[in-house]
């Protein structure tokens, strides 16, 4: 059955040694210690702006997107689509709803995840961690082992 919740849409920003971006919300809003960048769409926009919108928005990177990630990934408020992307340049500026952004590898990423205080977000971004795992394994996958 479809979530009735929102729908909502984010990036992971892989780069070339495979590590993904992760971003601190200021405050640790909502239980969030570390998570994705992610937020609804504005009237009019495709789920890739949306997304794109919201990587730069939330950690300052300008970025590309390499595929959908498979799956749609729920969370308390809204229901996410993800794409995989990788980063276009030098980041600017973000938000002021991001204190820090910071590269991790896929396991590093996962201890700082488990730091989420928010039990049905950080299920979410484990699971997001997973499919991002699996999507970018060596055989098929998108990035070479290491």
């Amino acid at each position: 059955m479809l979530s009735a919740k929102a729908k909502s849409f984010g990036g992971i920003l892989l780069d070339s040694e495979g590590r993904v971006l992760l971003r601190k919300p200021r405050g640790n809003f909502d239980g969030y210690v570390w998570t994705f960048p992610k937020g609804r769409p504005d009237e009019g926009e495709t789920p890739e702006e949306a997304a794109l919108r919201e990587v730069k928005e939330e950690t300052g990177y300008s970025a590309k997107i390499i595929s959908k990630l498979p799956g749609i990934f729920e969370g308390g408020t809204t229901v996410v689509e993800f794409y995989l992307m990788s980063p276009l340049g030098e980041p600017g500026s973000f938000d002021q709803e991001t204190s820090e952004v910071r590269w991790a590898t896929i396991s590093e990423a996962a201890v700082l995840i488990s730091n989420t205080i928010n039990l049905v977000g950080r299920k979410r971004d484990l699971a997001v961690l997973e499919a991002v795992r699996e999507a970018t394994r060596p055989v098929g996958g998108l990035i070479p082992e290491r």
